[in-house]
């Protein structure tokens, strides 16, 4: 090669090419130039833009250095290029991209060559992409190409967007899958997609997340046959939202599922929140679980709770925490019975604020308790003032906290905490 033309290609290739336009530099040397250059940017841009240079050479150039982006530039843009030759030699390269570009952009190819080629290869994305936008592809043999693949996710937006898809052949290739999440969106969002085979495939899983959504979202989904699957299961929270969300439930059988986990929050909930729900039997179970922030929830947001029985398992249970908040804030709790068990546990700290909190609390009774605790237990000291300007506030009875305003103001002078006494 010239030294000029070598120094001249690599410094400013546009002025060389100006230079052969110009008849400066002979166009059959600067053919061989570029040729010798092994550029592929160079040999394409040469048979682009000079006028009567030897396009056969310059295409052989091209196929000889494999580069699939200027094989398939060439074919696209070069007049009088060998279609056919160029594209034996892109399906050479194995360049999915580039076949791809070669069969939707480059035209008088052979598509089924191409076609072949992108099967041969066997990348998943390229397949369907051939289906979905390339003028006359063979679905039914891309189809059978995907299937092949095993990959859930192309199986399910092939049977989705590609017109002309056998749905049934792609919903039974879906349901010989691993992939929960694709055969249930198969089911909801792929037209014509056999339900009957894609539930089925849900269930074998076990898995009680998708067994509820399928049954809750999913149009002709068997309800029945879902409810016996998630009962099998024993997961109390998807139990507990098939009944609360499915139409068609076996309430009953459901409720007592429910009950057999033994969840103490679900049970809770079922009878909360389900109208049909057997509140007897819900609740003698959740009294069973001995779980007391729901014995005691149950009791606060159970309509038709019945409150004597709730209240006894909260007694017997010795909590005092529970015992405390069943008086404050259940209607109905029996305030005697609750400030019997409250002192039984001979928690200072609850019995005190039983004193001073709980409406209709008798408060020497309390104070007695807290004097005879445990010797040397640090307790805090019963301020009578205190509890009396509260039990005033909850009775709304301002007159007569204004009336003593002076010895109640004085509670909220000293920053000194409050003071604490070892009984003796």
């Amino acid at each position: 090669m010239n030294s000029n033309i070598n120094r001249l290609m690599k410094q400013n290739y546009n002025e060389f090419k100006k230079l052969v336009e110009l008849g400066i530099i002979n166009k059959k040397i600067a053919c061989d130039a570029v040729i010798e250059s092994k550029n592929d940017q160079y040999i394409y841009e040469f048979a682009k833009d000079i006028k009567r240079v030897n396009i056969t050479k310059l295409e052989e150039a091209i196929i000889k250095n494999q580069n699939a982006e200027y094989i398939y530039y060439f074919a696209k843009n070069i007049k009088g290029a060998n279609v056919e030759k160029l594209s034996e030699a892109i399906i050479q390269t194995k360049n999915v991209e580039y076949i791809f570009n070669f069969a939707n952009r480059v035209k008088g190819v052979s598509i089924e060559k191409l076609e072949e080629a992108i099967i041969q290869i066997g990348n998943v994305e390229y397949i369907y992409k051939f289906a979905r936008d390339v003028l006359n592809a063979n679905i039914n043999k891309l189809e059978d190409a995907i299937i092949q693949t095993e990959n859930a996710e192309y199986i399910y937006i092939f049977a989705r967007f590609i017109e002309g898809a056998n749905v049934n052949k792609l919903s039974i290739a879906m349901s010989k899958t691993k992939n929960i999440t694709y055969i249930y969106e198969f089911a909801m969002f792929v037209k014509d997609a056999n339900i009957s085979m894609l539930e089925e495939a849900i269930i074998k899983f076990h898995k009680a997340e998708y067994i509820y959504y399928f049954a809750s979202t999913v149009k002709g989904a068997n309800i029945l046959k879902l409810e016996e699957a998630i009962i099998q299961t024993k997961n109390a929270e998807y139990i507990y939202k098939f009944a609360a969300y499915v139409k068609g439930v076996n309430i009953s059988k459901l409720e007592d599922t429910i009950i057999q986990t033994g969840n103490a929050e679900y049970i809770y909930y079922f009878a909360r929140d389900i109208m049909e729900s057997d509140i007897i039997k819900l609740e003698n179970a959740i009294i069973e679980t001995q779980y007391m922030k729901y014995i005691y929830e149950f009791a606060r947001f159970v309509k038709k709770a019945h409150i004597k029985k709730l209240e006894d398992a909260i007694c017997k249970s010795q909590y005092a925490v529970d015992i405390y908040y069943f008086a404050t804030y259940v209607k109905g709790a029996n305030i005697k019975k609750l400030e019997d068990a409250v002192i039984q546990t001979g928690n200072a700290e609850f019995i005190y604020k039983f004193a001073a909190y709980v409406k209709g609390a008798n408060i020497e009774k309390l104070k007695q308790a807290l004097e005879h605790i445990k010797k040397n237990m640090q307790v805090p000291e019963i301020d009578s003032d205190f509890i009396n300007l509260m039990h005033l506030l909850q009775r709304k009875n301002y007159d007569k906290i204004l009336n003593d305003r002076q010895k109640y103001e004085q509670l909220f002078i000293s920053d000194t905490p409050i003071k604490r006494k070892k009984l003796k």
